[in-house]
C-alpha cells in the first residue's frame, strides 16, 4: 500500500480548546458497492453488482467553527470502493474540540496517487481525467446488462459530522460513497427510488447487445422515462441525468448529510 500523503495547515487554537488529538479519515462504499444492491432494494427487481467503483478524492479538510481549515489531506487519491473496506485516507494532529464541518472533493484526476487503486486503475483515471468510473452488471430473471461508465464531473461536498476530538484522543471521519445513488429515478426527491429498467431499455433502443453505453443513454429522451429533474430543466437525456447523479454520491459517517458547494 502506498504511503498516504497529507499536508497540515497551521493549527489554529480557538477559545475553549485544550490540548490536541488525532483526526483519522477513512472512506467506504458500504455493502451496496462491495457486494451488491439486492433485488429487494431496487424498485423494478434488478440485482446490481459493481466490478469497479473508482473515485478520485481530494480536498479533504477539517474545518473549525470559525470557518478555518485546521487540517487538510490535499493529495488527490484514487480509491476502488468495490474492494473490501473501509480504506484509510490519512490522519492529522488537530486541536481538541468539537467539529461540525468536513470538506471533500470528487474531481477529475490528473496527478492523483493510489489510495487503494491498482496501477492500471490509477492510470485509467489520470490519463482520462475522470472523477468517477463505475462498471458492473444488472440482472433480472435471465437478462443481464453490463455497464462501464466514466464521468468527469467535479463536486465539492461540505459535510456535517458530529465530531468531538478529546485531548490526547482520536476522532474519526468516514467519507461514505453511496453507489445506489447512481440509479436514482429523481434528481431532487429525497424519497427517490432505485431503478434500472429505463437504463436497460436504452440498450434495447440501441443494438440490444446487453451492454449499456454512453451513446445509448444520450439517445434517450428523458421525458420518456418518467424520471424527475426538479429544478434542473436542462437535463434532457438519460446520460446527462446519470452524470448529475454522480454529484450525489458523497456522504459522511454513513448517512450523514453533505451539501454540494459546486
Amino acid at each position: 500500500m502506498r504511503k498516504f500523503l497529507f499536508l497540515l495547515t497551521p493549527i489554529l487554537w480557538t477559545s475553549g480548546c485544550t490540548g490536541s488529538g488525532t483526526w483519522a479519515v477513512e472512506t467506504w462504499g458500504e455493502e451496496y458497492i462491495e457486494e451488491e444492491i439486492p433485488a429487494a432494494d431496487v424498485d423494478d427487481g434488478y440485482t446490481i453488482v459493481f466490478d469497479e467503483f473508482l473515485v478520485a478524492m481530494s480536498g479533504v479538510a477539517l474545518v473549525d467553527g470559525n470557518g478555518d481549515e485546521v487540517a487538510t489531506i490535499d493529495s488527490q487519491q484514487v480509491f476502488d470502493m468495490a474492494q473490501a473496506g473501509p480504506h484509510a485516507v490519512g490522519d492529522a494532529d488537530v486541536p481538541a474540540t468539537f467539529y461540525d464541518h468536513v470538506d471533500m472533493v470528487l474531481s477529475p484526476a490528473s496527478d492523483a496517487v493510489a489510495g487503494n487503486a491498482t496501477d492500471a486503475q490509477l492510470a485509467w483515471m489520470n490519463d482520462n481525467g475522470l472523477s468517477v468510473s463505475a462498471s458492473g452488471s444488472a440482472t433480472l430473471g435471465g437478462d443481464t446488462f453490463t455497464f462501464a461508465w466514466d464521468f468527469d464531473t467535479s463536486t465539492h461536498y461540505a459535510c456535517e459530522p458530529d465530531l468531538t476530538i478529546a485531548d490526547g484522543g482520536e476522532g474519526s471521519t468516514q467519507l461514505t460513497i453511496h453507489g445506489d445513488h447512481l440509479f436514482y429515478d429523481d434528481l431532487e426527491d429525497p424519497d427517490a427510488g432505485v431503478a434500472f429498467q429505463a437504463l436497460a431499455d436504452a440498450d434495447g433502443d440501441g443494438d440490444g447487445d446487453g451492454e449499456i453505453t454512453r451513446a445509448e443513454l444520450e439517445a434517450v429522451d428523458l421525458a420518456t422515462t418518467g424520471y424527475g429533474v426538479g429544478q434542473y430543466s436542462e437535463v434532457t437525456d438519460l446520460w446527462t441525468f446519470v452524470s448529475h447523479l454522480t454529484r450525489t454520491l458523497g456522504h459522511i459517517d454513513g448517512e450523514g448529510h453533505c451539501h454540494v458547494e459546486f
